[in-house]
């Protein structure tokens, strides 16, 4: 009889076991889930995006287009950077977890193209400070260039697709990477001269 319990307590046990074993597990997947989600939003309005609303500007300015028409595609370029700030943001807590990683570095720079794109270039536009004269478009041109076409650069390296298979600590790691090699090969570049002190690149 005792033999009996004993039994049906270990039976009981080992189902409540499995019970909560699978909770946790739905509740794991759904964190892992909720993780990419928030990655993938990241990397495609962050970067993706920007860089389809980069091209706009450019296409903007060399259609001649009014100065209303340029400050709307810019202000198109800062609302995707935005997003990408936001989200790497929200991706903090989750990167914590994994060996002390960090978002600081990727949502910062976001930050930083968002205020040079909102700051230098918008509302030096408005001010009149910058002129869309041919000669002020064709520097803004290039200058948008540089940051379209490194941005370009990141997305080959950093997109989600590679990301999916791997530890927010070498997400960190490799965005720090991306980074200094564009900062030092730009170092004209009013933005990254910032960003080479900020971080010490």
């Amino acid at each position: 009889m005792r033999k009996n319990i004993a039994i049906m307590i270990l039976m009981v046990g080992l189902i409540i076991s499995m019970y909560f074993n699978y909770q946790f597990k739905a509740y794991k997947d759904n964190q892992k889930a909720n993780y990419t989600v928030k990655l993938n939003h990241g990397t495609q309005i962050g970067i993706k995006e920007s860089i389809y609303n980069l091209d706009n500007v450019i296409k903007s300015l060399e259609d001649n287009s009014s100065k209303e028409t340029v400050i709307h595609a810019l202000g198109n370029v800062a609302v995707s950077l935005k997003v990408g700030e936001e989200s790497f943001v929200f991706l903090k807590s989750d990167f914590r977890e994994d060996q002390l990683s960090s978002t600081y570095l990727i949502y910062n720079v976001f930050r930083d193209m968002y205020t040079h794109i909102r700051v230098e270039i918008i509302g030096e536009i408005l001010s009149n400070k910058i002129s869309l004269e041919k000669e002020s478009r064709n520097q803004l041109i290039k200058d948008i260039g540089v940051l379209k076409q490194d941005l370009e650069y990141i997305d080959s390296q950093f997109n989600e697709d590679i990301l999916k298979e791997q530890s927010p600590k070498w997400i960190e790691n490799k965005w720090k990477d991306l980074i200094g090699e564009i900062v030092n090969r730009n170092t004209d570049y009013k933005l990254y001269e910032r960003m080479k002190m900020k971080y010490n690149l």
